[in-house]
C-alpha cells in the first residue's frame, strides 16, 4: 500500500512540471511519456484489490483516493496570497489533464473508482476555488483536433445542443470556407489550437461555469453568428479574437503573472 501512495505522488509530482507545456503539439508525446513511465501504477492499484471482499476494496479504493488531494492541500498551505491562485490552479490542471487520464487510460475499473473518489475528495478540500471534474486523454486529446470551434461547442454542450447544430455547423464552415483560405486565417486557427482546449478546461472548473458559457454566447457567439450570416466574415474575426484574448488575458496571464 506504502508503495503504491509513494507511486501516486511521483505521478502527480512529475506531471506537475508539464503542466505549462500542455498545448496542441505537445500534448500527445507529454501524455504518452507520462503514462509510460509510470503506467505500472495501475496494475499495482488493482492488484491490491484482487482477491479482496467488497469491503476490503472500498477501503482502499479510499485510502488510494485520499492521497493527492491531501498531498496538494498540504502543498497549498505554504503558499499565499497571489502565488497561491495561481500555483493551485497548476494543480487543479494537472490533475484534469494527466494524473487522471493516466489513471483512467486503460479502463481498469479499481483505478476508475480511485480517479473518481479522488476528484470528490479534491473538490471537498476546496485547495482552491475551482471545482475538479473527471477528464479523459480522449476528450482532451480530440479537443486539440477541434480548433476554432472547441469554446464553441464547450458552449453549446453547456446549453444543451448537439454536434451538428446550427452555431457549430456555421463556424466550421467559416472557419473552413474563409480563415484557412488566407496565411492570416491559418496563423490564428493555429494560435487556437494551442490555446483554446486549455481555456476550456480550466473555464469548466469554474464554479459559475454555465454562467461563463451563456455570457459568453451572448456577448461573443451569437454576434458572431450574426456576422457570418450578414456575411461580414471580418468582423466574425475581430469578435472571436475579442474573445480568446479576454479569456487569455483572465485565465492565462493569471498563470504567467
Amino acid at each position: 500500500m506504502e508503495k503504491v501512495k509513494e507511486e501516486l505522488i511521483s505521478l502527480y509530482d512529475d506531471m506537475l512540471g508539464k503542466v505549462r507545456e500542455f498545448k496542441r503539439g505537445t500534448y500527445k508525446r507529454l501524455f504518452e511519456e507520462g503514462y509510460e513511465k509510470h503506467r505500472e501504477i495501475i496494475p499495482h492499484i488493482s492488484g491490491l484489490c484482487s482477491e479482496k471482499d467488497e469491503t476490503e476494496r472500498s477501503q482502499i479504493v479510499e485510502e488510494l483516493a485520499g492521497v493527492l488531494p491531501e498531498y496538494a492541500y498540504q502543498k497549498a498551505q505554504m503558499l499565499s496570497g497571489h502565488k497561491r491562485q495561481s500555483i493551485t490552479m497548476d494543480y487543479n490542471m494537472n490533475m484534469a489533464v494527466y494524473v487522471v487520464p493516466i489513471l483512467t487510460y486503460t479502463k481498469d475499473e479499481i483505478c476508475g473508482k480511485v480517479a473518481v473518489r479522488m476528484i470528490e475528495l479534491w473538490n471537498e478540500k476546496e485547495i482552491n476555488s475551482l471545482v475538479l471534474g473527471l477528464s479523459s486523454y480522449e476528450e482532451i486529446g480530440g479537443g486539440f483536433r477541434k480548433g476554432l470551434c472547441f469554446i464553441t461547442e464547450a458552449v453549446c454542450r453547456q446549453q444543451g445542443k448537439e454536434d451538428d447544430c446550427y452555431e457549430l455547423t456555421t463556424l466550421r464552415r467559416y472557419r473552413d470556407r474563409y480563415l484557412m483560405r488566407s496565411g492570416e486565417g491559418q496563423a490564428l486557427v493555429a494560435e487556437y489550437y494551442d490555446t483554446a482546449p486549455y481555456l476550456v478546461q480550466i473555464l469548466n472548473m469554474q464554479p459559475d461555469a454555465a454562467g461563463i458559457y451563456e455570457r459568453l454566447y451572448r456577448r461573443f457567439l451569437s454576434p458572431c453568428i450574426r456576422c457570418i450570416e450578414e456575411k461580414n466574415y471580418e468582423g466574425c474575426k475581430h469578435i472571436y479574437i475579442d474573445m480568446v484574448r479576454s479569456l487569455q488575458k483572465k485565465y492565462i496571464d493569471l498563470q504567467e503573472g
